[in-house]
């Protein structure tokens, strides 16, 4: 029998959001899944079984919104089991809802077994506003929910890798050609912070792009994101 991975249920899960107009992107603030329509938010959990740490998880994320899913394997056996039943109870109890994707079909269907509803979390409106404010900044899903032991491209390293890509085509790029073209000046300012040590200062407001830079371009999880930036400023 095929062992199933979190990872299995990702794209399933990001397609049925998507397919109803849902922005989607992963591993946002350590929610795996987020889909967003207008003022709708929608939090997804992957497990490929249901267990107390997908609870956990999923009761801290009802703090930043009030529609919070977790979704699981499709059982192989009935969903009329005692056990699974007393899942539902749980999971009603607390507000959460719960999706089922049929990873052992070639269809990979997701179900909505249970409606997320009301529940007496407290919000966190900072929390919340981070959250949408990574969603933004990011330009795309370059990242799979679920996924462990691997770089998540956080808005943040998205844009210190735009960086990258620019001083890579350029050799060298000052403060003023950056803001000639319209960067916002935090942005510019991760030139000098250099978190990731990527670039390298050549004279006063001027930098090049360092040798942990260049193998940063180089790696693969990255390389959608270089492509994409790559191409935006190939004309500049």
């Amino acid at each position: 029998m095929k062992s199933y991975s979190e990872m299995d249920l990702y794209a399933p899960v990001c397609d049925f959001f998507t397919k109803q107009n849902y922005t989607v992107k992963s591993e946002v603030k350590c929610c795996d899944v987020v889909a967003q329509k207008e003022d709708d938010i929608i939090i997804v959990e992957l497990k490929k079984t249901f267990q107390l740490k997908l609870v956990y998880q999923a009761i801290d994320r009802q703090t930043m919104c009030e529609n919070v899913f977790v979704a699981i394997a499709r059982p192989v056996k009935s969903q009329n089991t005692k056990q699974f039943q007393n899942m539902l109870k749980l999971l009603k109890r607390l507000g959460i809802g719960l999706l089922t994707v049929a990873v052992d079909s070639p269809i990979k269907t997701v179900q909505i077994v249970l409606q997320p509803n009301q529940n007496n979390a407290s919000k966190n409106n900072k929390r919340t506003k981070k959250l949408l404010l990574e969603m933004q900044q990011r330009t795309g899903d370059y990242n799979v929910g679920g996924m462990t032991r691997k770089k998540i491209i956080t808005a943040y390293k998205e844009k210190a890798l735009e960086l990258c890509c620019i001083l890579q085509q350029k050799e060298e790029v000052s403060y003023a050609f950056l803001r000639k073209n319209n960067m916002e000046e935090s942005h510019i300012k991760m030139l000098g912070t250099n978190v990731y040590q990527w670039y390298e200062r050549v004279n006063r407001g001027i930098y090049r792009l360092s040798e942990y830079g260049k193998k940063a371009l180089e790696q693969k999880e990255y390389k959608e994101v270089v492509t994409y930036y790559t191409q935006k400023w190939k004309s500049v």
